[in-house]
């Protein structure tokens, strides 16, 4: 899988760059000129050279393409209209029409990995994980989550928290509710850990986190985690469209009637148990401009009796 702005391999641009040459009746000479030479066109053409960014500009320019387009195949408008359509995709999935959402994501997750555009392979897929969320199709929508954080597994630890997300909300429509919560409140402490104070992701897992503290009776908790939401709301002004900073949490009776549960997985996570006794070190309130004066905050989570 190719990142992206990731070059192709220079066979592939001589290839790609003796095409457009040959297209526009240009000879060697004509591109080469006035800053290289007609030899170095040539090797470049056999593949038996990798240009350099410079080298590159130049010949874009004298074939009238753009940089990107002809050192990876891909024209910037490729890529702003997939997201365009990515948009429109979720608006129909917003408005009910999961089932054209997700005919519509599936057409843009073939057409982004055609381009090897990673970053938009990932939102399809979480668009696909929450169409099947609204459907009732939870280990599909489960597969998506997943893939979407694999196609993610280099990017920084906020930009993946739509897709663990996706799958806590998979297995907590299917009962297991334990593994929902063990996976909010381990990427809760990661974030901690890490320094790693992004209001987005802290509101996503927050405002995730409180059905299932509901569930698990664990009112107290749920009650911190929402005033932490609260807290968190007003630095979220402008952000990034991701499905699954913007899909709501669903409740437990979405999936289709008569579908069965599977049973919770055996081996409890080691953060949460059945109780309401697990109490993860949550980030603290540094940089929350949106914390209560009334108080010093503490953000672990308190234990309930």
């Amino acid at each position: 899988m190719r990142a992206v702005g990731e070059r192709d391999e220079p066979e592939v641009i001589g290839r790609r760059v003796q095409r457009l040459r040959v297209e526009q009746g240009l000879t060697q000479r004509q591109l080469a000129e006035p800053t290289y030479t007609p030899a170095y066109v040539s090797t470049l053409e056999a593949g038996r050279v990798r240009p350099s960014d410079e080298a590159l500009k130049h010949i874009a320019e004298r074939l009238g393409v753009d940089f990107e387009e002809l050192s990876t195949g891909r024209s910037a408008r490729l890529v702003t209209d997939l997201r365009l359509r990515l948009t429109e995709a979720q608006r129909a999935l917003a408005t009910g029409e999961a089932e054209q959402a997700a005919r519509q994501y599936a057409e843009l997750l073939a057409e982004a990995e055609e381009h090897g555009l990673v970053e938009e392979q990932a939102t399809a897929l979480l668009g696909l994980g929450e169409c099947g969320i609204d459907t009732g199709e939870l280990e599909t929508a489960r597969r998506h989550f997943e893939r979407a954080e694999e196609c993610l597994a280099h990017a920084p630890l906020p930009a993946r928290v739509p897709a663990l997300r996706g799958r806590a909300v998979a297995h907590y429509l299917a009962g297991e509710l334990r593994y929902a919560v063990y996976l909010l409140e381990s990427t809760l402490d990661e974030l901690n850990r890490g320094g790693l104070h992004d209001p987005d992701a802290l509101l996503l897992l927050y405002a995730s986190v409180i059905g299932p503290y509901m569930d698990m009776g664990a009112q107290a908790r749920a009650a911190q985690a929402a005033e932490f939401a609260l807290a968190l709301a007003p630095q979220v002004a402008t952000r990034r469209w991701s499905p699954g900073c913007t899909a709501r949490w669903p409740v437990r009776s979405s999936p289709r009637a008569g579908s069965p549960r599977p049973t919770p997985p055996s081996p409890r996570p080691p953060s949460c148990t059945a109780s309401s006794r697990c109490a993860p070190s949550w980030p603290t309130a540094t940089g929350c401009a949106a914390t209560s004066t009334r108080r010093t905050t503490n953000w672990s989570a308190p234990r309930t009796s």
